[in-house]
């Protein structure tokens, strides 16, 4: 089927999070210090840092008691690390710690977006960029890009794509009500869990307002547990964009899922 609708990711899809999360990680630090009270936390930060790179298919993003994504970019690892540094941090605080510190975040971008975007934008699809970051800081770092094109392009910002709960505008929906509790990938003992109630919320919501479907839909993501294994369970075409942090169950799990994977984001024009 013609693609007529494409979802696009942006930290770490369209940006170098290594390169743009150095301000996050040194005022996310801080911040998770002054609230636990501690002068410096660096050795304890600087130990769970090892033991989660050292065991990336055992600790990652916790929210709700469920792993919800493995710790491969800077923004999940900083979760990851926080909730070992202080195991009773609550969901609250670890997204608030995420969200009043995304803000330091520097404005990177991947050497091909530019062209890339412009050509999503001039491939006669609607494009949207579904993000988990603040939609004006993403607004304003796409101004800055400035793509031909830029005014076509829709944002929805506080995606909560990590949170594994019922949708709250689109209760209820058939579509939703048919995504498995659980998802598994050959040789990934962790079970996955697709139902991202929020995100399908922006999902669902792109489709009434586009009138299209899943199945007239790509997603382009970087993380295969955050951006892709929901929209896959409801039919959409999926995409990874790895980086090198990306872990081998993840290439496996979009193929598995009939879909592709590329580092150089212009590849998904091939798709269209």
């Amino acid at each position: 089927m013609t693609i007529r609708t494409v979802v696009l990711d942006f930290d770490g899809t369209c940006t170098d999070v290594e390169r743009e999360a150095q301000g996050f990680l040194t005022n996310y630090k801080q911040d998770l210090a002054r609230t636990l009270g501690r002068d410096d936390i660096d050795d304890a930060w600087s130990a769970c840092e090892a033991q989660v790179l050292g065991e990336p298919s055992r600790y990652g993003m916790v929210i709700g008691g469920l792993m919800v994504a493995p710790a491969v970019d800077l923004y999940l690892l900083a979760t990851a690390i926080s909730t070992l540094v202080e195991p009773t941090l609550g969901d609250v605080e670890t997204e608030r710690l995420f969200k009043e510190n995304y803000r330091y975040t520097t404005t990177a971008f991947k050497p091909e977006a530019k062209e890339a975007i412009e050509g999503l934008i001039c491939a006669d699809c609607h494009v949207y960029v579904v993000t988990n970051s603040d939609a004006r800081k993403v607004g304003s770092k796409l101004d800055e890009l400035a793509p031909t094109g830029r005014e076509a392009l829709r944002l929805h910002g506080n995606a909560r794509k990590f949170l594994v709960t019922e949708p709250a505008l689109h209760a209820g929906h058939a579509r939703f009500a048919a995504v498995p509790a659980t998802h598994h990938v050959d040789g990934w003992a962790r079970a996955i869990h697709p139902r991202r109630g929020h995100y399908f919320d922006a999902l669902e919501s792109i489709w009434q307002a586009t009138n299209t479907s899943p199945k007239e839909t790509l997603v382009i993501g970087d993380v295969f547990e955050l951006d892709l294994v929901l929209p896959g369970a409801l039919g959409c075409s999926v995409h990874l964009v790895p980086s090198g942090r990306t872990l081998d169950y993840e290439r496996r799990g979009v193929e598995a899922l009939g879909g592709s994977h590329a580092e150089d984001l212009r590849a998904v024009l091939d798709l269209l």
